[in-house]
């Protein structure tokens, strides 16, 4: 019975180990998409004051239209489309600053 046990144990602290492996790389590959998103923006919309890429972020995602675009230029990002990502990059309108 004590086999059984530590196997299922064993098994257990496996699974939840990769599950947090996982997460923890999605976390990074998301702020790696992320940052570039927000470069590649800052360089075509060229804001005229010095603000902070969370600043500038969430100006963007204020307006709707954008989230999408966004959404797009993740999605072409994580399957390495580099045509798809710079048409969603191009859709985006720049925030007034």
């Amino acid at each position: 019975m004590s086999i059984v046990r530590n196997i299922t144990l064993l098994l257990c602290v496996t699974w939840t180990a990769n599950s947090l492996a996982d997460s923890t790389y999605e976390a990074l590959q998301f702020g790696k998409y992320k940052q570039q998103i927000v470069s590649d923006l800052k360089r075509t919309c060229h804001p005229q004051k010095k603000v902070s890429d969370e600043v500038w972020a969430n100006k963007i995602l204020s307006n709707e239209d954008n989230k999408g675009y966004i959404r797009e230029a993740r999605i072409a990002l994580e399957r390495s489309n580099e045509k798809n990502y710079w048409d969603a990059i191009s859709k985006v309108e720049c925030p007034e600053m």
